[in-house]
Parts: C-alpha cells; sequence; structure tokens
C-alpha cells in the first residue's frame, strides 16, 4: 500500500493529513515536506552546537547510546524517524541529533505555556513558543496510520511529531513544555517517549505510559481527556514522574512553564575545560541557571485569580495572547509565541489561533476522523 497526503489550512497553519502504512506514511511526508525539513534544521538555534558535539568522540558515543535506547524501547517510533529521514534523503543520524538534543544535556530554549483546568467544565490550553526563524514553519499534522487511532499535532519539519501539542482519537488533549535536564538519566530520547503516549488509550493510561517508560530529558505534560474532563499536569524528567490532577474543589487551575515545579533536575559537573563550550550539558547547564523568563511567566500565571464563574475560551485565549509576559513577541526575548491552542473538553472542540490571525474552531471529531 502507499501512503496518500491532502493538503489545507487552519488558521492560517499549513494542515497535512498523511494516510496510509506506518514507515510508508513517514516516508511519504519525508518526500513531501523535504524542503521544510531543512529549513527548520538549519534555523535551529542550537543547530551548530549540536553538530561540533556530534563530532566529538564524547558526542559520537552519547548520540549512538540514544539510538540504542530508542532501538530497545521505541522500535515503532525509532522506524518512523528513520522513514522520515529516507523520504527527506537525510542521514538518519541528522534527524535524530535533533530530537535528542536535550537527551544528550542540551538546550531546548525555554518556550511554551500551559494551563490545565477542571471544575463544572474542563480545558487544556497551550502557547507553542519558538525561535522566530521558525515563524511560517510550524505544521498543523494529522496522522491516520493503519492499526493506530488518529492523531492531529502541531509539527516541527524534521521532528517526530510529539513535542507540542495533540489531539488523539483516544480522546486525550496534550500539551507539552521543556523542562532542562543538564544530567539526562540513560534512557530513550524524550521525543520517542512523547510519541508513543499518543496512542494511550486514557489519561490513566498516559501517566503510567510515563511512569513505565523513563526518558533521558525532560517534558512538562498537560493531558486533559473527553468526556470525562480529567486534567493533570505532569512532569517527567531523567526517569522521574510526578503527576498532578486538577480537581473543582481544591485546585482547579494547573500551569506549567519551562522549569520544573515538582521535581528537581539533577546536577552535573562540567569539566572547565577549552572544548566545554562545545559540550551541551554545559549549555543546558547554563540555561538552567538562567531561567529566569520561564520563572516570570510562571508568576503570571501562578498570581491568576480562578473566576467565580465557569471560564470560556476566551478567557484563556485573553490571558495566553494578552497577559503581559506569557506572549513572546521575540523584542528582547529570543522566542516568539507561534500559535495559542485552547481544547474545550466540555464542548469537545479545539480553538487555534496562528500568530496575527483570529481564531478558529473545529471539534474533536472533525480533528482525529
Amino acid at each position: 500500500m502507499t501512503a496518500t497526503i491532502t493538503e489545507r489550512q487552519w488558521s492560517g497553519l499549513p494542515w497535512l493529513t498523511v494516510t496510509g502504512p506506518r514507515e510508508a506514511a513517514f516516508r511519504a511526508l519525508g518526500q513531501f515536506a523535504h524542503g521544510e525539513i531543512r529549513a527548520v534544521l538549519g534555523q535551529l538555534p542550537e543547530s551548530a552546537p549540536l553538530q561540533r558535539y556530534a563530532a566529538r568522540p564524547g558526542g559520537r558515543a552519547a548520540l549512538a547510546a540514544g539510538l540504542q535506547a530508542a532501538r530497545a524501547s521505541h522500535p515503532r517510533e525509532l522506524a518512523e524517524l528513520s522513514a522520515l529521514a529516507d523520504g527527506a534523503q537525510l542521514n538518519l543520524e541528522t534527524l535524530l541529533l535533533a530530537n535528542l538534543r536535550a537527551d544528550l544535556g542540551g538546550g531546548d530554549g525555554t518556550g511554551c505555556s500551559d494551563l490545565g483546568w477542571r471544575r463544572e467544565r474542563s480545558y487544556v490550553a497551550h502557547n507553542e513558543d519558538a525561535a522566530p526563524a521558525l515563524h511560517g514553519r510550524l505544521t498543523v499534522l494529522t496522522l491516520t496510520i493503519d492499526g493506530d487511532a488518529p492523531v492531529t499535532t502541531q509539527w516541527y519539519p524534521g521532528f517526530l511529531p510529539s513535542n507540542t501539542f495533540a489531539i488523539t482519537g483516544h480522546g486525550l488533549v496534550c500539551a507539552v513544555t521543556h523542562i532542562p535536564e543538564p544530567a539526562p538519566a540513560p534512557a530513550a530520547g524524550r521525543h520517542f517517549v512523547a510519541r508513543a503516549l499518543q496512542q494511550s488509550p486514557s489519561l490513566d493510561a498516559a501517566i503510567t505510559h510515563l511512569r513505565t517508560h523513563p526518558a533521558a530529558g525532560g517534558f512538562g505534560y498537560t493531558i486533559g481527556e473527553f468526556p470525562t474532563g480529567r486534567v493533570v499536569s505532569v512532569e517527567a524528567i531523567a526517569g522521574r514522574v510526578n503527576a498532578t490532577e486538577a480537581y473543582a474543589a481544591t485546585q482547579p487551575l494547573l500551569w506549567h512553564t519551562n522549569h520544573a515545579r515538582r521535581l528537581t533536575p539533577r546536577t552535573v559537573d562540567v569539566p572547565k575545560t577549552s572544548t566545554a563550550a562545545a559540550d551541551p550539558r554545559a549549555q543546558a547547564a547554563r540555561s538552567l541557571g538562567s531561567l529566569d523568563e520561564s520563572l516570570a511567566r510562571g508568576r503570571v500565571l501562578d498570581a491568576l485569580e480562578p473566576p467565580v464563574d465557569e471560564p470560556d475560551v476566551g478567557w484563556f485565549l485573553r490571558i495566553l495572547t494578552g497577559a503581559p509576559g506569557v506572549y513572546r513577541n521575540a523584542d528582547d526575548d529570543p522566542l516568539m509565541t507561534l500559535c495559542t491552542t485552547v481544547a474545550d473538553l466540555s464542548a469537545g472542540e479545539v480553538t487555534l489561533q496562528a500568530r496575527d490571525r483570529a481564531p478558529t474552531t473545529l471539534t474533536l471529531r472533525d480533528l482525529t476522523r
């Protein structure tokens, strides 16, 4: 069987639907988006330091260990990345290096803000932040792969579709934020773990997946479940996991930015040598020590007063696109907000507002059939 790709748009973002057998689908996606994949990889701020690191013996060994861990625990997701590289006519190592950048101890910016809500109604909301050079590259991707529940996610070409915002045919909505970890665990890369999570049949199964499939680096997950309305915030960092659920009576509002709130990142000693600057662990250690921007966004979200009445989609859009310090404009800031997404789990709808665009709304059914 061959794969098919259809094109459309949602709130100004390109939207691709890929249907077919797994490897054929990702190979076709790589071939279709080969130009975008090369552009994204070339514009990553951390690309040059990563390539220097991979050229050193220690870097080559770390990359080989990352490949071995993915092959052992996530062969299906590794096959997807390999097929994507094959379709784009790139070496697997090229894509693997980008996908493992924070699992090697490197930096990943400090982008994205998440909100979760559960009282009479339930919501999950997300700001997708990235380098300004990636503005116009972010793509909505729907995967209808044989044997899998359909998934619609925001996708950076060249990456496993795993590290942004996803809606699944099992009724899960998952928003993801980067958490820096300078001392990664000897485990599979977090993109592989997050991609596999998308096939979890329930919220409880997703939490169990994260507990039983450790990741080398760190991600924060805000996960909502339709139609139960349950919402949970999960920190999964270097093999450790903390899950905190929203409760109507005591804690209806959850938030997360790009620092660990409940788990403590491990520390690492970086050699003070002339080559330390090329070690991604040094970059991560520096970013971990300078999370002022993430902490500032966190203070804004932490100061929010839960509304007396139930919030609506507009309430979340106003906070994420209008609150000072949360919406990012790349002025004195290395990143910018590319889009804002609000999932209304009670209504079964998702609203997307791309940068400089009006918000538009689709049903969960439209996004996962």
